[in-house]
């Protein structure tokens, strides 16, 4: 598409290129030659145009990313510029152009955006890049090149850092709505950098196996954030951010952490690894239709292979939201996923709306101390057979002693994870049968 586009946007002909047979060595490389001609003479023409003055020009180089990776770099490589290929078709127009000069230097040439719109899209396809191989951006090493004019028919390049690109936007009164949302994920700007995964204390992402009391199985696993502080404490999710109230630090997080389960289940997949994984979303990251579209414009990085083994985990969403805009969301993500559950923060009261919003599963945490035990269960058993009225699966979390994981077996409760199924890992295993009687005595 984006080869086509190019002959389209300067009235190129792709001459030789008529054959299908591509299992021809001499057509193969007559591809190659005629796209290298095709690539040089489209750089002819942009150097001669004014669009090289225009800021709608810009180069990606990968070169910061390959020094990053060191020795590991050739093995990725191919991987690495196929995941640019689909982030690129991702965050650019249809209209816009995207060729390679080598596999370190890309183009980009936006049919219509203003200078630091272009340059911000530019810089955020680096940092999904970066985010999905390192795991985590800084902003300081993604570079973005501009083209500013031309000597001797070849582009001259102003390079910026992301840092240098918000710290130039700051100071100019922006007024544009579509460049706002690209300063700051759809947030209103405030001319203070964002963090971009900088974080207090580096954090990983994990997993925890839940085990299907039906079954007896371990099918799905847990995906959480975890780090461990100089007092040894363990913290997890958003409690590892600098702020963890920061919705703009809390959806830069679901992005990492989303970006890095892909290409964990990625690499798993490929050596016969079978298994669910539950990738947790805040509120903060699809409350509202810019954002759900940009996180579903990260969401076409998932290949397609994978969807039947994800499951979207909801957090934090407020008791009351209207029916018609969960059920938005829950569509929306169904696209990519096999089910969508809901967290809540306490059982809930109507589980016929959750089942007409089309979410498949609710969890709830089992709290540390419960102050009334036979009251709680009782109560845990009601909402247990609510679930299965409206065939709507429940998981329960924080089973860490054998005596409540006896209980919450008995009031039927169908998923369970905690201390008793298994720690978090950085690595999740394959599907496997557990049975009751291992759990009980291990």
């Amino acid at each position: 598409m984006l080869f086509n586009n190019l002959f389209r946007f300067f009235g190129l002909k792709p001459e030789g290129l008529k054959s299908n047979n591509f299992s021809d060595k001499e057509h193969k490389t007559r591809v190659l030659k005629t796209y290298i001609a095709t690539v040089e003479k489209l750089e002819r023409l942009i150097s001669k145009s004014e669009l090289i003055y225009s800021g709608r020009v810009h180069l990606l180089g990968l070169t910061e990313l390959r020094q990053e990776l060191g020795k590991t770099w050739p093995d990725l490589q191919e991987r690495i510029l196929d995941s640019l290929n689909k982030i690129i078709s991702a965050r650019i127009g249809a209209k816009d152009v995207f060729f390679s000069r080598s596999d370190e230097e890309h183009i980009i040439v936006f049919s219509n955006a203003s200078d630091n719109k272009a340059r911000l899209i530019c810089a955020r396809i680096l940092q999904d890049l970066s985010e999905m191989y390192l795991g985590s951006a800084d902003t300081s090493k993604i570079i973005v090149k501009t083209a500013i004019g031309r000597i001797k028919d070849k582009i001259l390049f102003k390079s910026m850092s992301l840092d240098e690109i918000f710290n130039e936007i700051s100071y100019e009164e922006v007024s544009s709505g579509d460049l706002v949302k690209v300063c700051s994920d759809n947030h209103k700007y405030n001319g203070q950098k964002r963090h971009f995964g900088e974080k207090e204390i580096p954090y990983e992402v994990v997993f925890r196996p839940v085990w299907d009391a039906r079954n007896e199985i371990i099918s799905t696993y847990i995906v959480n954030s975890l780090s461990i502080d100089r007092y040894k404490n363990v913290i997890l999710g958003y409690n590892n951010l600098i702020n963890p109230t920061s919705a703009e630090a809390m959806i830069e997080m679901d992005y990492i952490v989303m970006l890095k389960t892909i290409n964990i289940m990625d690499e798993l997949f490929l050596n016969n690894f079978r298994a669910i994984f539950s990738i947790p979303v805040c509120y903060e990251t699809l409350f509202n239709s810019d954002m759900l579209k940009d996180f579903l414009s990260r969401c076409q990085l998932i290949p397609q292979a994978l969807y039947k083994y994800i499951s979207f985990t909801l957090t934090g969403f407020p008791i009351g939201i209207p029916e018609t805009k969960l059920c938005f969301i829950v569509s929306s993500l169904k696209c990519y996923s096999r089910a969508i559950v809901m967290v809540c923060n306490e059982m809930p009261q109507n589980i016929s709306y959750y089942k007409d919003c089309g979410v498949k599963g609710i969890c709830l945490a089992l709290p540390e101390k419960i102050t009334n035990s036979p009251e709680y269960w009782e109560q845990l058993a009601k909402l247990v057979r609510q679930c299965k009225k409206q065939h709507i699966y429940m998981s329960l979390e924080n089973i860490n002693r054998v005596e409540d994981f006896i209980l919450t077996r008995e009031v039927g409760v169908g998923f369970l994870s905690g201390d008793v199924i298994g720690p978090y890992s950085d690595i999740p295993g394959h599907m496997s049968r557990v049975s009751w009687k291992e759990l009980i005595v291990k």
